[in-house]
Order: structure tokens, then C-alpha cells, then sequence
């Protein structure tokens, strides 16, 4: 007689199943297999002379799948549904085996090797499954709590409170040391730890609770958040959505967002390696492997978790997958955890804030500083600095009135970054140093560096004693003023706006050399930078960084792509500060890698206002003036227009062979830039344009093309008036019933559009009367045209 386990999703129960095997094997006189399903290719002949099988995996080789069909095991109990078409036995039995294995534990996997046994016929006592707990509150110390009752009976659970989520399976099968280790490690910031494991999802039969269940009865008291922030090592979504995937159209389901509203806290990101111990993790360029990033961060990021912070790797241990923790990251982990926590318990009068602008290197002039893709930043800090004022934050006496005064107070005290124009010297004589850091102590941070990255600074850089004491060639000692480093900025009370620190630009010794490490990911950041962010966390202690505008370069610094070690520089960079980054909203792939390679929590801004590139206007008119002659039989004028064409189109720069094609290669390239899609004006952060006329012509230029959702605005304005809008577009010369152009009818639809919605912006009332707003506008932009193509 012989019983086979094969067991899959990482092998957690196997160390525990061939235990008991060997133990009862040796009592009852079997044989028996327990190992990981994606092994079982290499055990297909025991296998299949099994007489009960269990599995408990996704998939099985495929040859072992076949194989099992065709085997002579009476019993074979797939405890995972979608292996179901293996199912021999009855149906009630196979039920019973699932159960005891999925409720598991010592007990209950004992009892169902006696259930098996039994079934085979021999004569073996089996106990009723033992109730254990589905979901529970974990202490390493203290035990399992079935209620948040029965653990502060326990436990003094006072404010900070850290709520952990975890998985039952590594609790019931004792993998829970980086659980330990970070609940330790959160004790020691003086935090209490609410620790709660669930079983994750939705199971009818067994009626197991989803991590949302789990929520609800363990974070919640009296309807409140007992929490302060949340760690979460559950991968996976860590709400239920539903059915992940719809049987109709497909998709996932967005649902539940008002739990996390509820709880109204940070999540934070506990990445496991689910198939990299931590030495190939540390070698690992990339960091985590692929699944690892799919499971245990992008699909967490749908849900808004943040931070994902490695804090485990894996061995294999008879073919179970242990976890073992990373401490110096639970350490890191429960000092950022800490620094959340004061964020949100200081009064706002004593927040301190760095704000970093973006200051693209290298671009042959020194107001390069504070831009950002699509928003106007100067004006963007200023009315945040007011609204920072109107909420009780210390900002200093005086703030800037507009972006304006912003820049023009920046560039008079020189609040920059050493530059070719701009000398070390001048940034202090002008007030553009807000301190500066002296080598004692920069060498104490630079001390607690890893090796590898301090070997790498002083490869490229030199060593901090020879830079600061200007014993390296010159083009390597930019912002060193009388043997320190200098902080550049400006402080607002406890506000401190600062250039992002240049990458290796040598200032004004500047010759161009330098500047080609700038595209270099594998070159270490200058002393000065790491200087200037030690400074803002240190010294200037700021309880909230935030990097203001799109496209810095913090998150493109050397380390790995997903999984960061301490010798990543985003992390060195940022430190255990909370990071909050502005981002556009229409670049979510960048934001991607900031969100996780410097643990920022992303705060989009929506893009500018948009119009179409209303340029060529001669050209334009010409193309259309040439195509009624044409069609009207007025040769010699067509003739005449012909050239004015090639002249005008020549002197546009416009690529120009003159020959049958040459009208519609003209027309093609005008159209193309003018239907091209221009910002109009920049975005302001948090002031998005109330202006009807801009929001109109922005609302128009969204909806100027066909999308998978809605028809072109412009037509449903051509099919209302009886015209084809394909042939419009195909056929954009010829000439249609309103006497026009196809082209010029289109440019003249677009008007209507944007007079409509401006109307309708300006008064709502009108929305109930749209068609009167449409027909009124086409009598005053189309006027007699309209009346004569009705008459026809």
C-alpha cells in the first residue's frame, strides 16, 4: 500500500506531512511519497503504483497529469478545483480530505493520513477535523488570539498601533520568522504590534474569510481603526474585487475602495522572493525576480500599497520553501514605520517638509531649476506654501506671492546648484547656502554606507577627506566651499525648498567631461549629493520629502530595478523619511519606477489643458482655395494657387517633390501637424482651469478622434448634419454639399463643438437643451451654407 502527496504553492505543509508519514508508516507498515508537485515528473513511476493520492497544486507536468488518469490508485483527491478532472472517488470522501488538509495542522493532517488508511482498509481511528482558526491574531510571545478581545487581555495594545496582514499558511506551518523579526524590531521603536494572519480568500465550502473579512473583525473596534499603518506581506490583491476576473468581458472588478477610506492609513509593501535566497537576491541586479514582482508587488500596487520593501528570501527545505528574514530591512521597515507614525501625530506647526526641484543637468543655462512635464512648478510650490500657511503650518514669515516671486528669490540668492556661470563662492556670497556640512561629520555618514558602495564612491569620485580638502582634479569638487559641502536652498520656517542635487556636474570648472556620466546607471551619485539628502534627514530632520514635478533622477540612481538593498542608492538616498513624489497622471510607466525604486507614495496631477496645433494657417487656406478651383474648372487659378503652394510649403521647411502627388503629400503632412495635440498653457497643482472657453477646447480635443468607448464629437456633429464623416477624413479636399472643403467642414465642426460645451459650461441650465445650443451655433458658423444644403 502506498500514499502519495504532491504539494504545491511553495511545499509550506510538506515538512509537516513527512513527518507524520514517517511516523505512521512506521506504525502501520506503508509506503509513501510526499513531495513538491513540480517535482513529480521525477517520481511518475511511484506515482502512479500509488493507491491514494493527494494533490494540492496549480498544475502538474503534463505528463504526470496523463499519467494519473490512467493509474491504478483507487483514491485520487485533487484539493485544489481546478484539478478536479483527476477526481476518483466519492464525491462526500474527497470533500473530507480537503477538508482536514486545508484547515490543516498536526492534528488534522495526521487524521487525514488515518482518513486514507482507513478508506484502503485499514482498521484506523480518525478524529473530526480540529477547529483551527481560519483567521486569528499572532504574537510571537504571547500565541494566537481568536478575537481582538481576547489578545488586549493579553497585550497592552496602546497607541502607535502597527497592524500586520500575513497568510494562515505560514503560521500554522511555523514560517513566520521575518514575521518575528519585524515584529521585534517594531517593539524596539516603542510601537505596538496588532499581527493578524488570514486565510485571504473566498472558499463556500469551507466558508473561509477574505483578507477584507480579516480587516473588518481584527482592525476595527467599535467601528474605528484600531491601526495606525499597516504593514502587508499578504501578496496577491489585498481586496477581494469580486471575482478577479469577470465571466463577462473580462477585467477585474473594482470594489471595496470605502474599507481602505475607512481605515484611512498608510499600506506598506512587505516583499517576499519567492524563489531567490538572499545571497542571490544581493547578486541580483534586478532585484526580485519576475513572479515575485507580478505577485508580491504590481498586483498589491492595484489596492495602493506602497513602499515595497524586500524582507525575505527563500531556501529550500525538503522541497518547502522557507522564508528567511532580511534584518537589516526589518530594522529599516520599523524606522520608517516610526517616521509615518510621527508624520501623522505631530501638530502641523512642527512638520518639517523638504521640498526637491527638479533641476535637469546640463541644459547650457542655470534657470533650468523647478520644472516639471506639463506643470508650471514655481507657481505650483507657491500656492502650496499658502495653502500650507491656511492649514496652521510654520512657513515663516514671509512666502512668496506667485511662482514668479519664487524664482526670482531663488536666482537672486543663488539657491542653486554650482553651475558654469554660477561659482561655489557666489552661492554663499549671495545667500544661497541654507548650511553646510562639515567632513566630521559627513565621514560619519559615509561610514555607515555599505563597503561595496563606499568602494564605488571613492572609484569614481575620491575619497570625502581628498574631495573636501581639494586634493582630486578639479572637475570632481563642485559644491565645496572652505572644506565643506554646501546645502543650497531657501527656508520657509520649517519648510526647505532645494535644487535636486546635480549628478556629477563639476560646476563651474565645468568643460563637458563629466557630464557623460549623467546616463550612466552604474555610476554612484557624487559626496554632494549624498550630503545634501543626509543633511535634509538628519540634521534638517524633515518628517515628509517630497519631490516636486516629474522626471527627477532620484529613482534612475544605480541599485536594483524592484527589491532594493541598502546599497541601492534611491534607498541610501531617501533614508527612513516618508517620500511623497508630484507625478503627471499621463506617464504612469516613470511613476512606476519611482513609486518603487524610492519608495514614493505618487500624488498625480492631471495633465494641462490641450488644443489642437492651429499652425500652416496659410497653407492651409491655400489647399483649400486650390481644391475649389479645381473642382470648379477654373484651371488657370488652380494653376496660379499651385505654385503659391510650393513656395509657401518651402519656405515651412516642408518636404516638396513636384509632381502628380505633390497637393496630397502637402495636404497630409498640414493635416498631420495641425491635428497633432499641443499643451495649452501648464498645469497648476491642485488649481486645475476653471476657464469655460479652455475647458471646452480642451473637452473637444479629447474627444476630436474615435476611441474604443465613444464616436469622434466632431461625428456625431457630421452624422447629425447628414454628412459622412469617414469620407471627411479620407477624402479631405473634395468638396461637399455646404460648398466646402472636407477639411475646412471639420475645421468648422470643431468650432461648433467648442462653442456648444462653452455655452453649456457657462450655463448648465442648457444641458436640457442641447440640440437648441447645437442648432443654434451651426446657424452661426455654417449660416446660409446650412440653409442651402437643407434646400438641396
Amino acid at each position: 500500500m502506498r500514499l502519495s502527496f504532491l504539494i504545491g504553492y511553495g511545499g509550506s505543509g510538506l515538512p509537516f506531512i513527512s513527518k507524520l508519514l514517517k511516523e505512521e508508516a512506521g506504525e502501520h507498515g506503508f509506503e509513501y511519497l510526499a513531495i513538491n508537485s513540480d517535482l513529480s515528473e521525477q517520481h511518475l513511476e511511484e506515482i502512479i503504483e500509488s493507491d491514494f493520492v493527494a494533490i494540492y497544486a496549480h498544475k502538474l507536468p503534463e505528463i504526470v497529469h496523463e499519467a494519473l488518469k490512467n493509474c491504478k490508485a483507487k483514491i485520487i483527491a485533487p484539493i485544489s478545483e481546478n484539478l478536479l478532472d483527476l477526481c476518483r472517488g466519492e464525491d462526500e470522501f474527497i470533500l473530507e480530505v480537503s477538508r482536514y488538509f486545508k484547515v490543516g495542522g498536526e492534528r488534522n493532517l495526521r487524521n487525514l493520513i488515518h482518513l486514507a488508511l482507513r478508506k484502503l482498509g485499514l482498521p484506523v481511528e480518525v478524529e473530526p477535523v480540529e477547529d483551527v482558526p481560519w483567521h486569528g491574531i499572532y504574537h510571537p510571545r504571547f500565541g494566537v488570539f481568536r478575537s481582538i478581545e481576547e489578545y488586549i487581555s493579553r497585550y497592552e495594545l496602546k497607541r502607535p498601533t502597527v497592524g500586520i496582514i500575513f497568510f494562515r499558511s505560514q503560521w500554522i506551518y511555523g514560517n513566520t520568522l521575518y514575521i518575528d523579526e519585524i515584529i521585534e524590531e517594531l517593539e524596539k521603536e516603542g510601537l505596538s504590534v496588532l499581527s493578524v494572519f488570514t486565510y485571504g480568500s473566498r472558499d463556500n465550502r469551507l466558508k473561509t474569510p477574505t483578507a477584507e473579512d480579516s480587516i473588518r473583525t481584527f482592525f476595527f473596534k467599535e467601528g474605528k481603526a484600531l491601526v495606525d499603518i499597516i504593514l502587508s506581506a499578504k501578496f496577491f490583491f489585498l481586496l477581494d474585487h469580486g471575482n478577479y476576473f469577470k465571466d463577462k468581458g473580462g477585467g477585474l472588478e473594482v470594489s471595496n475602495l470605502e474599507l481602505l477610506k475607512k481605515l484611512n492609513v498608510p499600506i506598506i509593501d512587505l516583499v517576499l522572493s519567492f524563489h531567490k535566497s538572499i545571497e542571490e537576491w544581493l547578486k541580483e541586479p534586478e532585484g526580485l525576480d519576475y513572479l515575485s514582482q507580478v505577485y508580491g508587488v504590481i498586483m498589491p500596487e492595484v489596492d495602493g500599497i506602497v513602499e515595497p520593501i524586500f524582507v525575505a528570501g527563500t531556501r529550500i527545505e525538503n522541497g518547502a520553501k522557507i522564508y528567511e528574514p532580511y534584518r537589516p530591512h526589518a530594522k529599516y521597515i520599523a524606522r520608517r514605520v516610526r517616521k509615518w507614525i510621527e508624520l501623522k501625530l505631530k501638530d502641523r506647526k512642527d512638520r518639517k517638509i523638504a521640498i526637491i526641484l527638479i533641476n535637469p543637468p546640463c541644459k547650457g543655462l542655470e534657470a533650468s531649476i523647478a520644472v516639471g512635464m506639463g506643470l508650471d512648478v514655481p507657481e505650483s510650490v507657491a500656492k502650496l506654501l499658502q495653502r500650507l500657511k491656511e492649514l496652521g503650518y510654520n512657513v515663516g514669515d514671509k512666502i512668496p506671492g506667485n511662482g514668479k516671486e519664487l524664482i526670482d528669490l531663488i536666482l537672486e540668492r543663488k539657491a542653486i546648484s554650482e553651475f558654469r556661470w554660477t561659482s561655489v563662492e557666489e552661492i554663499v556670497r549671495r545667500g544661497g547656502a541654507v548650511a553646510f556640512v562639515d567632513e566630521r561629520t559627513y565621514l560619519e555618514w559615509f561610514e555607515e554606507l555599505p563597503e561595496d558602495v563606499k568602494n564605488r564612491m571613492i572609484e569614481y569620485w575620491g575619497s570625502p577627506s581628498d574631495v573636501l580638502n581639494r586634493r582630486v582634479q578639479k572637475d570632481l569638487v563642485g559644491m565645496v566651499y572652505e572644506g565643506r559641502f554646501v546645502i543650497p536652498g531657501i527656508l520657509f520656517g520649517n519648510v526647505f525648498i532645494t535644487p535636486q542635487p546635480k549628478f556629477g556636474c563639476a560646476g563651474a570648472m565645468c568643460d563637458g567631461k563629466v557630464c557623460r556620466i549623467l546616463h550612466d546607471p552604474k555610476v554612484s551619485p557624487p559626496h554632494q549629493w549624498l550630503a545634501v539628502y543626509r543633511w535634509i534627514t538628519r540634521v534638517f530632520k524633515a518628517d515628509l520629502i517630497l519631490h516636486f514635478g516629474t522626471h527627477g533622477y532620484l529613482e534612475f540612481r544605480p541599485g536594483k530595478g524592484v527589491g532594493l538593498s541598502p546599497s541601492c542608492w534611491p534607498e541610501i538616498s531617501i533614508d527612513d523619511v516618508p517620500h511623497l513624489y508630484i507625478y503627471i497622471v499621463s506617464n504612469p510607466m516613470e511613476g512606476v519606477i519611482a513609486k518603487r525604486r524610492s519608495y514614493a507614495t505618487i500624488v498625480d496631477h492631471l495633465y494641462p489643458p490641450m488644443t489642437m496645433a492651429e499652425v500652416l494657417d496659410e497653407l492651409d487656406f491655400l489647399l483649400n482655395q486650390y481644391a475649389k478651383a479645381k473642382q470648379s474648372g477654373d484651371l488657370t487659378r488652380a494653376e496660379i494657387i499651385f505654385k503659391e503652394i510650393i513656395e509657401v510649403a518651402k519656405k515651412n521647411n516642408i518636404p516638396v517633390r513636384e509632381d502628380k502627388t505633390t497637393i496630397e503629400d502637402i495636404h497630409r503632412y498640414v493635416e498631420a501637424v495641425r491635428g497633432s495635440q499641443i499643451n495649452l498653457g501648464l498645469h497648476i497643482f491642485g488649481n486645475p482651469t476653471r476657464d469655460p472657453s479652455k475647458l471646452a477646447d480642451y473637452v473637444v480635443t479629447t474627444m476630436n478622434y474615435d476611441s474604443h468607448s465613444f464616436p469622434s464629437i466632431i461625428r456625431v456633429l457630421a452624422e447629425y448634419l447628414g454628412l459622412d464623416y469617414d469620407e471627411l477624413r479620407t477624402e479631405p479636399l473634395k468638396t461637399n454639399e455646404f460648398g466646402l472643403t472636407n477639411s475646412k467642414t471639420i475645421e468648422i465642426l470643431r468650432k461648433i463643438a467648442i462653442k456648444v460645451i462653452e455655452k453649456v459650461l457657462k450655463n448648465p441650465e442648457l444641458e436640457g437643451r442641447i440640440v437648441e445650443v447645437v442648432n443654434s451655433e451651426i446657424e452661426n458658423l455654417l449660416g446660409e451654407r446650412y440653409a442651402e444644403a437643407e434646400n438641396r
